[in-house]
């Protein structure tokens, strides 16, 4: 896996990511009821919030932290060096070994990170999740929760006002992880015409709307609101990498028993985000539907 410095980020940006990073770590306890004591790995602990929080709840149990960025390792080090149930590993999540047979491995948000900074390689995802059955005790549980991509379909944007359109536009531009094909238009009938407003005043009185794929779609929604910071840094990742039946599917074959799978949206990005910026819709039987949102977030559970 490849490491993440403070230098990509920028001193600013990493305080960013490791902010929300925390603030977002109560939504990841909702994977705790399927935690099996003994030993836990929290596999790319980064700063530690999940770490600190499995503690916490398991305290019979051995929490591994595990993160190669040199500058996490420190960090997790410093905030751990009291605790007694908590062991900071400085390891590569797709090659680690270690001396005995681990009971339950979590990966929160940390697989998209780890295909992105791959050069996008899904084999790397695989690799990693291999390996993570070798290390798992017999019973043992694997945990991810992480970015999922929708099935695929096509989408109509609506952005619900000029800075929401504007970030559409910067977002397209921006995205380095593959060209993204969108079009810009109104519907006569169940026909979509491309036509290119000339600017969001001409978008919003005309009605037009942005037709797009699916899972370009969920892209745009997991990043647009990140603020400069951390833009170019998160505009090179990928958050989802699979669909819900396509992890599925990876995970029976490399051997595991999928006990458990949902998606949902999360609900601070409905309320902060989604709703105040953007509509979207869809076509059913000829006409222009309400759509929901794409899923944000999965949660899995695999058993060896």
């Amino acid at each position: 896996m490849a490491k993440v410095e403070i230098s990509e980020r920028g001193r600013e940006g990493q305080k960013f990511y490791i902010s929300s990073m925390e603030k977002s770590a109560i939504d990841k306890t909702r994977v705790f009821p399927f935690v099996r004591e003994g030993i836990i790995a929290d596999m790319g602990a980064g700063a530690g919030p999940i770490t600190e929080l499995l503690s916490k709840q398991f305290p019979q149990s051995k929490i591994l932290a595990v993160d190669n960025a040199d500058d996490m390792v420190t960090r997790l080090r410093a905030r751990f060096k009291n605790a007694t149930n908590v062991e900071v590993i400085a390891g590569d999540v797709q090659t680690l070994s270690y001396s005995q047979k681990i009971n339950t491995i979590l990966f929160i948000s940390v697989l998209h990170e780890i295909f992105s900074f791959a050069n996008y390689s899904h084999q790397v995802v695989i690799d990693t999740l291999r390996n993570a059955y070798r290390l798992l005790s017999p019973g043992g549980r694997l945990i991810i929760r992480d970015g999922v991509q929708p099935e695929q379909e096509v989408l109509y944007l609506q952005p619900r006002h000029e800075e929401a359109y504007k970030r559409f536009h910067r977002f397209v531009k921006d995205f380095r992880v593959r060209p993204l094909v969108f079009a810009e238009g109104t519907f006569r009938k169940d026909s979509f015409v491309q036509q290119k407003p000339k600017d969001f005043a001409e978008f919003e009185k005309s009605n037009f709307l942005i037709e797009m794929a699916s899972q370009d779609v969920s892209e745009f929604l997991s990043k647009y609101f990140y603020p400069e910071c951390n833009w170019k840094v998160e505009l090179t990742e990928q958050f989802g990498i699979w669909t819900l039946r396509e992890y599925q599917h990876i995970l029976l074959e490399l051997g595991f028993f999928v006990s458990y799978a949902e998606t949902y949206v999360l609900p601070y990005l409905l309320e902060t985000h989604y709703r105040k910026d953007v509509d979207i819709f869809k076509l059913e039987g000829g006409q222009l539907v309400k759509a929901p949102y794409p899923p944000s977030t999965m949660i899995l559970v695999a058993e060896k």
